[in-house]
């Protein structure tokens, strides 16, 4: 596969999975998202179901067609399509994914930049496709560095693998050699936190040119974007579920609301705790302790209810 076709159709194939999944959650959730929500939010659902179906080796072969389905069901769910993710949003997500992706396709070749420095992406790569086939399990694997290597990062430290599945099915999904993937796929997280940035600016920037000028400035800070060409698989997807938590907590302070309601601001939780373990917690409690404060003082002993599911949910 050509260059230009991994970079162009990539963001496609996940972008369509990620509209298709966030659909589905809002259906499920009973609420209505902001347009530029709906990507980031779909990306974590394909987060959570990916480290799901691939901690044991029985499930982990069902986790493209599964991911499939739930996107082609929440698109069907929508019919027709009336609703369309804001075009200053999307120019923002795509001028993102321009800028982290520049290094890369202006070289004219597929690369991995960095890689000389640090060799992480090889460990990567080797995650990626085992766990699309056998899952978390290291059984029938003969000695060996490969073997070594996932027996250090799985069994003895247990390194969190939720930023991985979206890349293996894409991987699936294309067919093209994961390695090109790689840096298409850092980038289009890129794109993912460009928009859930946007959503945020939308109480303080009113006009939307200006926003997404805004939201691209904000989604290129110099370690972030040092982490996308050092092999940060996990750090930019992170990054984009950060500000992602912060726009879906008001979902939990509405007055009546449902359990259900809470959905996807659990996918999005669930999603960073996976991809950066529970270390996630750095970010999650900054966003969510002052929720739980004003929740009890506006509601009182009734949003324990909703604080509990919540927790319970989101483990």
């Amino acid at each position: 596969m050509s260059l230009a076709v991994s970079w162009l159709v990539l963001p496609l194939v996940l972008g369509l999975l990620s509209l298709g999944c966030g659909l589905l959650l809002e259906w499920a959730a009973g609420v209505r998202l902001p347009g530029a929500l709906l990507l980031p939010v779909g990306f974590s659902v394909i987060v959570v179901t990916g480290t799901l179906l691939t901690s044991i080796g029985a499930t982990a072969r069902l986790t493209t067609p599964i991911v499939v389905a739930l996107a082609v069901a929440g698109l069907a769910l929508s019919i027709p399509l009336r609703r369309f993710v804001n075009r200053w949003a999307l120019a923002a997500a795509a001028a993102t994914y321009a800028a982290f992706g520049a290094p890369v396709f202006l070289s004219g070749q597929a690369t991995l930049p960095g890689y000389i420095s640090l060799d992480d992406t090889a460990s990567w790569l080797g995650f990626t496709d085992r766990l699309m086939v056998h899952g978390r399990t290291l059984s029938g694997l003969a000695p060996s560095t490969y073997e070594a290597v996932l027996d250090w990062y799985w069994k003895q430290n247990g390194y969190p693998v939720g930023a991985f599945p979206p890349l293996g099915v894409a991987h699936q999904l294309i067919r093209s050699d994961s390695a090109w993937l790689v840096q298409p796929y850092v980038a289009f997280s890129a794109g993912l936190l460009a928009l859930a940035l946007y959503s945020l600016l939308g109480r303080v920037i009113e006009a939307g040119p200006l926003r997404a000028l805004a939201a691209f400035v904000a989604a290129q800070p110099a370690l972030l974007y040092g982490y996308a060409l050092w092999g940060g698989i996990k750090e930019v997807p992170a990054a984009a579920l950060i500000p992602l938590v912060v726009a879906l907590t008001p979902l939990a302070l509405r007055e009546r609301a449902r359990v259900r309601s809470l959905l996807p601001l659990v996918s999005a939780t669930s999603a960073l705790v996976a991809i950066l373990n529970f270390s996630g917690g750095v970010w999650l409690v900054p966003a969510l302790l002052p929720v739980l404060a004003f929740g009890l003082r506006l509601r009182g002993s009734a949003f324990l209810r909703p604080a509990a599911a919540f927790a319970a949910l989101a483990r």
